[in-house]
């Protein structure tokens, strides 16, 4: 029986005092979209995340996990968590999943991964 973990980051909330003023707010999401803008201008082609080819999971391992059925049913064997998250690539969502021994997604040993288009 493998234990499964669902990778999310937690936000915290800033205090009134941590909160930028609707200004600096507003000149902060001018510059990101405009720096976002050209980052997609001046990509030349679509980088390959990982060497499973995922378009955005940038997964640890090469080795496919294995499944039952379809690809989100993915299975670890003994004493490995299976962890997953979703990332997103243009206007498509992708699952990802890994099984390893750690507390997270991001570290301890891992044994294999995989991919899924949702």
């Amino acid at each position: 029986m493998s234990d499964t973990l669902e990778c999310v980051v937690s936000s915290n909330t800033a205090s009134a005092a941590e909160r930028p003023t609707r200004r600096r707010f507003a000149v902060l999401g001018a510059a990101s979209a405009v720096v976002a803008g050209l980052a997609t201008v001046l990509k030349a082609s679509p980088a390959v995340a990982d060497c499973q080819g995922s378009p955005c999971c940038s997964l640890a391992l090469c080795k496919q996990c294995s499944y039952a059925v379809s690809k989100d049913r993915f299975t670890c064997p003994t004493d490995y968590k299976r962890t997953y998250w979703t990332c997103t690539s243009g206007s498509r969502t992708y699952g990802c999943g890994e099984c390893t021994t750690g507390a997270n997604c991001w570290n301890g040993t891992f044994y294999c991964s995989i991919w899924y288009a949702w």
